[in-house]
């Protein structure tokens, strides 16, 4: 398992802001296997050391899992049904408040603009995926939209959720994203992310990303993690070959 982070707090409850809880948020991921997911999280801590891998999604473990003092919004994108969590079923995605019994969930999909229904998305295709997550502190409405690269932006979110974000969110909150595996083999990509504060996330050039290949295991011999701070290349494997999350900061644009 590990994390990944935007490296400094961003302030969520700067009295200054005509709407200080709003933000916007845009990534490409891809999962090459199912286990067990990939979360953007929103978390008043970086420091994740007690938390588990395989169901638990390097973001709490038995004893925290379900506890308000952990003021973490997340959204999963789960590849393994867990019954303890209620999961609906081993592809799709989840809204988390505390604890990772999802407040909503919903089978990965995306609505297609040309023939106006959902379209069934594999998470752990490998194949590149667009998230959108955008919160408005006014409507206190959190939308979730994905669609696979190269399709412009759903016109219709794949969940809208009424929530009151100020009963989470501490003054300062640290963005980022979690991974974890089980018993199979598994790479997480973030290999593109774009956050705003307040408006919409800036766009970035998609012509720009790498390309996902899987690493060699003479690849990762002198890997060092790096979970706190970032670089050309903010990699998170404890675990050695499996798990990888790489966010590609030539395309990481911050508006805060």
């Amino acid at each position: 398992m590990g994390q990944a982070f935007h490296g400094f707090p961003i302030p969520f409850n700067s009295p200054n802001s005509s709407n200080p809880l709003s933000f916007s948020t845009s990534f490409v991921f891809s999962i090459n296997a199912p286990g067990h997911g990939l979360t953007f999280m929103i978390s008043p801590s970086m420091d994740f050391t007690r938390a588990m891998a395989s169901q638990f999604l390097g973001l709490f473990n038995t004893s925290n899992n379900g506890n308000s003092t952990n003021r973490i919004l997340a959204v999963e994108f789960d590849t393994v049904k867990s019954n303890e969590f209620l999961d609906i079923d081993g592809n799709h995605v989840g809204i988390d408040v505390n604890g990772l019994v999802s407040v909503e969930s919903a089978p990965a999909a995306f609505f297609s603009n040309r023939q106006s229904k959902n379209i069934t998305l594999k998470l752990s295709s490998k194949d590149p995926i667009r998230a959108w997550i955008e919160y408005n502190g006014v409507e206190m409405v959190l939308n979730v939209t994905l669609a696979p690269l190269d399709t412009s932006k759903p016109k219709l979110p794949l969940m809208s959720r009424k929530m009151n974000l100020t009963e989470i969110f501490n003054g300062k909150m640290y963005v980022g994203f979690s991974a974890s595996t089980g018993n199979i083999t598994s790479n997480h990509y973030v290999i593109g992310w774009s956050f705003s504060r307040e408006g919409k996330a800036k766009e970035f050039d998609l012509t720009l990303l790498p390309s996902v290949s899987a690493p060699s295991p003479s690849d990762l011999d002198d890997f060092d993690p790096v979970f706190d701070t970032p670089s050309d290349s903010s990699t998170a494997n404890p675990k050695r070959i499996k798990l990888i999350i790489i966010c590609t900061l030539v395309v990481m644009v911050f508006m805060i």
